[in-house]
């Protein structure tokens, strides 16, 4: 009886749970400024210097679990960065990136000059617009946030480490800060950036943002372009 009372008064309680929400590392496309989505383009060799460096920096932290976009640049970033902790590594398809629609495998500026209308409102108001035959921010964050917050209440008072996308990872941050879509071109997400979040309750705490010191500290290169 008494054992059973604790179980149910420690299911009760809202811990403190560490989200760590880290981009993947470089990838060919990336570079040239292709549009991704889902195609599943693997890293580049520069990207998985990148994930051994978020290795290093996550070595001394306690992870209990982990999720991961089912694409393979964020799959085999987690991988790499969580070889040393023995955990598996858990397929979500909320996590898995913006469906780019009719742009997905084109130049940036390639879609621009074959949906100007269309590519301006991306860039000014990306709230307000998206790729023709893709999916809006507003749809990625339903999905990605719901997953967000279902893997925090299955790991009450844990550390968990996802891996994920530039646009998921941004949506994501805005809605745990309680920030409208507006505000989307104002986030930022480098390869390989970690973002950490304290959670309590349903509450965010922001502890960092795109944080990519371990990658300069390590001598590799991290892309200017917001892309």
């Amino acid at each position: 009886m008494w054992r059973n009372s604790l179980v149910y008064l420690k299911s009760a309680i809202k811990m403190s749970t560490i989200i760590l929400l880290i981009r993947h590392g470089e990838t060919a496309w990336n570079r040239a400024k292709v549009f991704r989505g889902r195609h599943d383009i693997p890293l580049n060799e520069n990207g998985r210097a990148q994930a051994r460096l978020v290795a290093g920096e996550l070595s001394h932290i306690r992870i209990e679990a982990s999720y991961t976009s089912p694409l393979s640049r964020a799959t085999e970033t987690a991988g790499i960065a969580l070889e040393s902790h023995h955990i598996n590594v858990i397929s979500d398809a909320g996590l898995t990136d913006i469906d780019y629609g009719d742009w997905t495998g084109l130049k940036e500026t390639e879609a621009a000059q074959r949906w100007p209308k269309e590519y301006a409102r991306w860039i000014s108001k990306p709230h307000m617009g998206h790729a023709p035959g893709g999916e809006s921010l507003q749809q990625v964050t339903d999905r990605a946030f719901s997953s967000l917050k279902s893997i925090a209440e299955k790991h009450n008072g844990q550390t968990v480490a996802l891996f994920s996308h530039r646009v998921v990872n941004k949506v994501l941050v805005l809605s745990m800060l309680n920030l409208g879509l507006e505000r989307f071109p104002f986030i930022r997400q480098d390869n390989c950036a970690i973002n950490e979040f304290e959670q309590i309750g349903g509450n965010y705490t922001m502890v960092r943002l795109n944080d990519t010191c371990h990658i300069r500290r390590g001598g590799r290169e991290v892309l200017q372009a917001d892309f």
